[in-house]
């Protein structure tokens, strides 16, 4: 995949190397809703592993450590790394609508994974 715009995701700081950018993918546990073009500043991505936290616990959500499936949560991690986070509902919401690409904006009240519609 080509990525062209290379500003953060979050807060839009145009990153001119290589070292100064992580990219990632996230989907909904399934393979179709695949994203790969996520491309974060080293800074909000430092932020972001913080809020994640340093383990990802097996079929829990990496924040709140709620119980969620496969397809009922959003898996989260770098390019370079297979080894995912997972959100739970409201996690995956709070993640998505900080970043700027994500347009329109996720209502946490109706938001549903592909997996139950």
């Amino acid at each position: 995949m080509t990525i062209t715009d290379l500003h953060c995701d979050r807060c839009d700081r145009f990153i001119s190397e290589p070292a100064a950018g992580v990219r990632f993918v996230y989907h909904p546990g399934r393979a179709q809703f695949r994203d790969s073009s996520g491309l974060l500043c080293a800074r909000c991505w430092d932020e972001l592993e913080l809020w994640l936290g340093p383990d990802r616990p097996l079929r829990r959500c990496a924040v709140c450590r709620e119980e969620v499936t496969r397809e009922q949560s959003l898996h989260l991690h770098r390019v370079d790394d297979a080894q995912s986070w997972r959100l739970c509902a409201p996690h995956a919401v709070e993640f998505l609508n900080r970043l700027r690409t994500v347009e329109p904006k996720l209502d946490p009240v109706t938001f549903r994974f592909p997996a139950q519609e």
